[in-house]
């Protein structure tokens, strides 16, 4: 139906991820209608077991879904790898379900695909369920005219037969989950997907055989609770289902009879409160912050006398925030968003100065961002020193690897570059001589005045060298000279190609026929 991409949200400057139908889904304006609806319905779940819709919208004639992006796996791939669950760790898991279902139904939104492949398990252990994209308001009129949504494998009967569901289908999906969880195997399987409903609609599920002996009797009962084939005799909401789980939690078995609610309010809380407060501590332990907030909620509900409850959830509060905090920034500064770092260990540091490293960390920001602003600042200013070199700026050329130079004294050319912008800005004197003659403003007096200075200029300088009983040949001294320029000439080349080890080879041959010669030795320092 959709593809899915990891995308960044350049606004809030964080991961999500993009789901992108298939353009032929684009071209069933019922379908993009329900599409719509039901986006627009799930944008307003906000509870942490539920991932959330950020944004949902189309782009010409692709239509998109904006969610926030959970780092993890799925249930179904934790199954595929550890097998069956421990019952106590499988009860958590659906009680984390059942958190929110019971949210969803607050609002009026039925999952109706409840699976393991629809719930994710982030780094802390907190549960979250994908794809209430495909939910919808029961008092829609029906959505979908042939079959039903959803897989076969976790279908509730009135779901198979196409009729309306409620939460009650959601939660019978959420009893073959923890069928799953507890056997390692579904209850139903065959090589038609007809065949697999069929059994949902007929069939009771085969008997949970573990190696290690049998379920609990008490874990049983809720688990055929939830799997009722009629919805009135399964659990009525997600509130009363976890109501339940908290029981059986604390050692206490369910009624024969099917009004679970009216059991809860009538029975001893002691013992569930105790068993949420125990199970709160052991989330505390592992550091599952937001599963503690989440128990604790709840046995301050049954006891909201309780002091020692009170204060131990705006402990857990904080702590769930804090981390929250704090992983977040990591994920930041990890995926290079440092400003978006940088915020969230300010928040921290505000709330509590000495969590974990959230200083040295931050500190390690403001460095890395100093750092890349240089960066951008040395390449912006290396380019705009090229430009000016190309069009004979040679000051403003100056100025600009000047500056490059400083900062970064090896970046790319910046030595060799500088020094040849130094050189045409300030040449010779007879270069200067030549550029005079050349110069196109310049008058037939200037120009042979400049012809006369370089000439004597050249008298001079032939007299100090006879004058000093120097005696070479001319036509020698003139081919040296050739080979000296022709080498330079060669190295500078080498230079701008980059072959630098060609270019330090030409340049020992220059010295070590004449250690004076031009810059060379400059230019083999550089």
């Amino acid at each position: 139906m959709a593809k899915v991409y990891l995308a960044e949200d350049m606004r809030g400057n964080e991961l999500v991820a993009l789901k992108v139908l298939y353009p032929q889904f684009g071209e069933d304006l019922s379908f993009i209608q329900r599409f719509n609806r039901e986006a627009k319905l799930a944008s307003t779940l906000t509870d942490p077991h539920i991932v959330r819709v950020l944004d949902y919208g189309a782009d010409r004639d692709l239509h998109y879904l904006v969610m926030e992006y959970v780092e993890g796996k799925d249930l179904h791939d934790e199954l595929q790898e550890q097998g069956r669950f421990e019952w106590r760790y499988a009860l958590e898991i659906i009680d984390q379900l059942a958190t929110a279902l019971e949210h969803a139904h607050a609002h009026g939104v039925v999952h109706r695909d409840i699976k393991p492949q629809n719930m994710m398990l982030n780094d802390s252990g907190l549960l979250k369920v994908l794809d209430f994209g495909i939910a919808r308001m029961p008092a829609l009129p029906s959505l979908t005219q042939s079959g039903f949504i959803g897989s076969p494998y976790y279908a509730s009967p009135e779901q198979a037969m196409g009729e309306e569901v409620d939460i009650r289908s959601d939660i019978y999906s959420a009893g073959v989950v923890l069928y799953e969880l507890l056997s390692g195997n579904i209850p139903f399987d065959a090589k038609s997907p007809w065949s697999i409903i069929s059994q949902h609609i007929t069939s009771q599920p085969p008997p949970i055989v573990l190696e290690d002996g049998e379920l609990p009797e008490h874990v049983q009962n809720l688990l055929n609770r939830m799997l009722e084939k009629r919805p009135e005799e399964r659990f009525q909401n997600p509130t009363v289902l976890r109501q339940a789980l908290a029981a059986v939690l604390s050692g206490q078995p369910l009624p024969e009879g099917i009004d679970i609610g009216e059991f809860v309010a009538g029975a001893d809380s002691v013992p569930m409160v105790e068993s949420l407060f125990e199970r709160a501590s052991h989330a505390i332990g592992t550091k599952e912050w937001m599963r503690a907030v989440d128990l604790l909620s709840q046995a301050a509900k049954l006891d909201p006398d309780n002091q020692e409850i009170a204060d131990r959830l705006a402990l857990v509060e904080a702590e769930a925030r804090l981390s929250s905090l704090y992983k977040s920034g990591k994920r930041a500064m990890d995926n290079g968003r440092l400003e978006e770092a940088i915020n969230h260990f300010n928040v921290i540091i505000e709330l509590q100065p000495d969590y974990k490293d959230a200083q040295a960390l931050l500190d390690q920001c403001h460095q890395m961002l100093k750092e890349e602003n240089t960066q951008q600042f040395v390449a912006t200013r290396y380019q705009e020193g090229v430009a000016h070199f190309e069009t004979q700026r040679w000051d403003s050329a100056i100025a600009a690897f000047s500056e490059v130079k400083q900062l970064d004294p090896n970046y790319e050319q910046v030595n060799h570059l500088l020094r040849q912008a130094k050189n045409f800005s300030n040449p010779p004197f007879l270069q200067k001589v030549v550029n005079a003659f050349n110069e196109p403003g310049s008058g037939t007096v200037l120009r042979w005045g400049a012809v006369f200075v370089g000439l004597l200029l050249i008298i001079v300088i032939g007299f100090a060298i006879f004058g000093t009983g120097t005696q070479v040949s001319g036509d020698g001294n003139e081919a040296v000279r050739e080979r000296l320029k022709n080498l330079y000439a060669e190295a500078q080349s080498a230079i701008e190609t980059g072959n630098i080890e060609l270019a330090v080879a030409k340049l020992d041959e220059i010295l070590s026929e004449d250690p004076d010669y031009a810059d060379a030795a400059a230019l083999k320092r550089d």
